[in-house]
């Protein structure tokens, strides 16, 4: 019985350790975004709008007559194309409404 008693004990010890830890661990997060917060020198984080075309081939077979006949075989390229325009677009509409705005595209 002492022995149970003792090892229950070194369990609760054990996750006492651990959750001090955890806790020290948080405070100094918080401690730090505390910081950033209070810093007035720090700019602000950027938002980021991310576009994602799930399907430029189809996309492309739908707005030029072009891209049916060479889909197949150039699939990259349409892929390009499809972006460029796609971006060329995004920015008119986006100036037309008074928008700045910065697109770029990028290959992951």
């Amino acid at each position: 019985m002492a022995i149970l008693t003792a090892l229950a004990l070194l369990i609760l010890i054990a996750l006492s350790a651990w959750t001090l830890i955890r806790l020290r661990a948080q405070h100094q997060r918080v401690q730090h975004a505390l910081a950033r917060v209070a810093d007035p020198e720090m700019p602000p984080p950027e938002m980021l709008m991310t576009v994602r075309v799930l399907n430029p081939i189809e996309v492309a077979r739908r707005e030029s007559a072009g891209a049916r006949l060479v889909g197949d075989y150039m699939p990259e390229t349409v892929r390009r194309i499809v972006f460029r325009q796609l971006t060329t677009e995004l920015d008119e509409a986006l100036s037309e409404r008074g928008i700045e705005s910065e697109i770029s595209v990028e290959y992951r």
